[in-house]
C-alpha cells in the first residue's frame, strides 16, 4: 500500500541515520536530503557524485540521480511501480515502496519502523522458487512478494534470494538478499550460460572472486549468483556499501540512453565515456589502483566481445578505509553471435566505438588519456591481463548449453591484440 500521508524517509548508511529524504515539491522525479547535523560525510563515503557541507541540502538533481540510480530500468521499474500504484519516474514513491534494500549499503526507512526491528525470511521450496523464477520472468517484477521492499538495477529479469546453510530464503519488508538469481530466458536461451562461462573465467584471471552455479528449480535453468556487496556472518548479513558509475558521475537516472556514450556525438554531456571514468578514478585518494584496475576490466571487456561494458557495469566500493573499484561483473561475451551483433561498444575505447578495430594501441591511447597511470606500467599491465585471460579461456571450457564458439573467439581475440593487429573478424 503507497503511504501518501508519510513524506519524508529516514536515510541511513550501514545502520547510521545519516539523513532525511523528502519529496521535491516541484518535480516528482527529484527528491531533497537533509543531512543528521551529527554527519560529516566521512569515511565509507556516500557517493563521488557530490559532497557533504554540514547544514547544506545537496544539490536536489544531483541527490536524486543518486538515489534514483539505486532503482530498476525499464519494464523492471515500470511493473514494480504499477503493482504499488505509482508512476515509475515518482522517485520518492519507489524509495519508499522499494528502498528498504537495495545496492551496496544505503536503506531508506520509514519514520514509523519499530525500534526493535528484525529481517525476517521465509524458505523456498523448490517449486516455490520455481513460480517465483516464472513469476520475475512474466511480470518483471523481480519475483517480490506484496511485503517487499527490495530492488536492483537493471533490465533482466531477476529474483533476489538469502541464503543461509544450504537453504534459500526468500525476504520479506526490507530483509536483505545475499544472491541474485537470474532464470533463463526462451528469447535468449544461452544467455545467462554464457555469462556463467564468462564469471568462470573472471575468476580464473583473478578479475572476481564471487561465486556463481548453474542450478535448476523444477524445468527452469538459472544462474546463482554471490552479491558482492552482501557477506553473511552468523546468520546476519552485512552489507558494503556501493555506487555504480552512472551515479558517480551524475547521470540521468531516468534516461535508459544515459549510460551509453553516444556514438553519434561522443562527448555528448551527461553521457560516460572511458576517460570520464578513468579521470574519476584517478581523482579518490589512492586512485592509481583503480585506474589500474579500470583498465584491466577494459582489457577483459574487449577481449570477451562484450559491448554492453556501460556505466552502470561498473562499480564503486566505498569502504572504511577507502574507494576501490568492485569487482567485474555482469559482463557477457556478445559478439559471436550472429545474427545479434552489434558492432559498438558501449564505451568507445581510444576514441572508437567499432570492436573490429580495437587494438593494443587504441587500449594504451585511452589508458594515457586519462593522465593518471605512466606510459610505462601501461603495457605492462595489458600484457598481464591478455595473459591471464588466454589462460583462462585454455583452462576453462564453457557449459554445454552455452553459445557455440566462445572460446575459439575469445581466443583469436587476444591472439590479435597481442600481436599488435587490430581485431577485425576471423575468416569463416
Amino acid at each position: 500500500m503507497v503511504r501518501r500521508a508519510m513524506e519524508t524517509l529516514e536515510l541511513y548508511l550501514h545502520d547510521r541515520r545519516i539523513g532525511a529524504v523528502r519529496r521535491d515539491a516541484r518535480a516528482k522525479h527529484r527528491v531533497a536530503i537533509e543531512w543528521e547535523a551529527e554527519y560529516q560525510g566521512d569515511a565509507p563515503i556516500l557517493t563521488e557524485s557530490f559532497g557533504v557541507i554540514p547544514g547544506r541540502a545537496p544539490d536536489t538533481e544531483l541527490a536524486s540521480n543518486f538515489l534514483g540510480g539505486y532503482t530498476p530500468e525499464g519494464n523492471q521499474r515500470t511493473a514494480l511501480a504499477a503493482k504499488r500504484g505509482i508512476q515509475p519516474d515518482d522517485l520518492y514513491g519507489i524509495l519508499s515502496e522499494f528502498g528498504g534494500s537495495i545496492a551496496g549499503a544505503v536503506t531508506l526507512r520509514h519514520p514509523d519502523e519499530e525500534a526493535n526491528y528484525s529481517p525476517d525470511y521465509d524458505e523456498l521450496s523448490e517449486r516455490t522458487l520455481a513460480s517465483r523464477l516464472q513469476q520475475a520472468i512474466d511480470e518483471h517484477d523481480l519475483g517480490g512478494r506484496d511485503d517487499s521492499r527490495s530492488m536492483l538495477p537493471g533490465f533482466q529479469p531477476k529474483l533476489l534470494v538469502a541464503r543461509f546453510v544450504d537453504a534459500w530464503l526468500e525476504p520479506h519488508g526490507r530483509a536483505h538478499s545475499t544472491h541474485i538469481l537470474k532464470p533463463q530466458l526462451q528469447s535468449r536461451p544461452e544467455s545467462i550460460f554464457n555469462e556463467f562461462y564468462s564469471h568462470e573465467l573472471a575468476r580464473h584471471a583473478g578479475l572476481s572472486q564471487f561465486q556463481s552455479a548453474m542450478r535448476t528449480a523444477g524445468t527452469i535453468h538459472y544462474l546463482e549468483i554471490e552479491r558482492f556487496d552482501r557477506r553473511v556472518v552468523d546468520d546476519h548479513v552485512v552489507l558494503h556499501h556501493q555506487e555504480d558509475l552512472a551515479q558517480a558521475l551524475g547521470l540521468d537516472w531516468r534516461d535508459g540512453d544515459a549510460k551509453f556514450q553516444d556514438h553519434r556525438q561522443p562527448s555528448r554531456k551527461g553521457r560516460p565515456s572511458v576517460r570520464l571514468i578513468g579521470e574519476l578514478l584517478g581523482s579518490i585518494p589512492g586512485g592509481g589502483r583503480a585506474a589500474e584496475d579500470w583498465l584491466r576490466q577494459l582489457v577483459y571487456h574487449v577481449a570477451i566481445g562484450n559491448n554492453d561494458a556501460h556505466a552502470k557495469n561498473v562499480a564503486l566500493l566505498h569502504l572504511a578505509q577507502g574507494t576501490q573499484l568492485t569487482e567485474i561483473y555482469d559482463a557477457v561475451p556478445n559478439l559471436f553471435q550472429d545474427g545479434r551483433i552489434d558492432w559498438n561498444l558501449a564505451l568507445s575505447v581510444g576514441g572508437i566505438f567499432d570492436h573490429r578495430r580495437i587494438s593494443v594501441r587504441a587500449l594504451t591511447d585511452e589508458a594515457l588519456s586519462w593522465g593518471v597511470l605512466s606510459r610505462q606500467r601501461i603495457p605492462v599491465v595489458l600484457d598481464e591481463t591478455l595473459g591471464a585471460i588466454d589462460a583462462a579461456v585454455g583452462a576453462i571450457s564453457p557449459p554445454k548449453l552455452a553459445s557455440k564458439g566462445m572460446p575459439e573467439r575469445i581466443e583469436w581475440n587476444v591472439r590479435r591484440l597481442r600481436s599488435g593487429a587490430e581485431i577485425s573478424t576471423p575468416k569463416k
